[in-house]
């Protein structure tokens, strides 16, 4: 073990997106962070506190490997981030299996994966170690053909609520970042499928519900997982700019 590690964070889907943002947040609040994906521009060190493991997170046999390389390396783990995921655009009578498999198997097999090869270190640390899950308001209200995308991220919240309670006298904290529209490649990709299929969507006028920066979703993140949150678990805490509180 490296007596000189404070804490160590993973985060899946740490390659783009929210997921790069967490992953540089974590590192200036001083965690050495850990990123997960099926692929990093540049595998290996990033910079001193960042390590990225290219790892499909649906895999339980890599997962459990990446988790064990990071404790010969680092020597624990304090926190997890479940980022994963992956969105595609049909309803229930045209989505077909393979697809609806592949969604949830990312978005919440892959959550329940790094969890489970996650909480045997996370356990009885002396200051407590944190989850947080990114959800999405497609588990509150959603959009017309994202049927498989809306109930991996419901089942998520679930999950999230469940770990709380089974893991909170064991000093592990567990909560959920619901988030709105936030401007990644994913969120351009879903608008651009979903006009090509002829759904019509309008962006509430003026600033609310407005379209956030990945840094604001991470910045969620780092305090989700801080001394400040001490008192949170079980927790959904919406971060979408107001946008499932407008009615029309």
């Amino acid at each position: 073990m490296n007596e000189a590690v404070t804490a160590v964070a993973l985060v899946t889907g740490g390659a783009g997106g929210i997921g790069r943002e967490t992953v540089r947040r974590l590192a200036e609040d001083g965690f050495e962070v850990v990123s997960l994906d099926l692929h990093h521009e540049t595998p290996g060190e990033r910079h001193a506190s960042t390590v990225t493991y290219d790892v499909d997170v649906t895999n339980s046999t890599a997962v459990q490997a990446c988790v064990d390389d990071v404790i010969r390396r680092f020597g624990r783990i304090d926190a997890l981030v479940n980022n994963a995921a992956l969105l595609e655009c049909f309803a229930v009578h045209d989505t077909p299996e393979d697809v609806w498999d592949r969604v949830l198997a990312v978005n919440l097999k892959g959550a329940f994966l790094a969890a489970r090869a996650c909480l045997p270190h996370l356990c009885n640390r002396p200051h407590g170690a944190g989850i947080v899950n990114v959800s999405s308001v497609h588990a509150l209200a959603s959009v017309p053909r994202t049927a498989a995308y809306a109930a991996s991220k419901g089942a998520l919240l679930s999950l999230t609520r469940q770990m709380a309670v089974d893991y909170a006298d064991a000093g592990v904290r567990v909560n959920a970042v619901v988030v709105g529209s936030v401007d990644t490649p994913m969120s351009a990709r879903h608008g651009a499928e979903i006009a090509r299929d002829g759904v019509t969507i309008s962006p509430p006028a003026g600033r609310l519900g407005r379209m956030a920066a990945p840094a604001e979703i991470a910045a969620a993140i780092s305090f989700l997982l801080s001394p400040s949150a001490s008192f949170m678990s079980g927790s959904s805490v919406v971060v979408d700019g107001g946008l499932v509180s407008r009615l029309m």
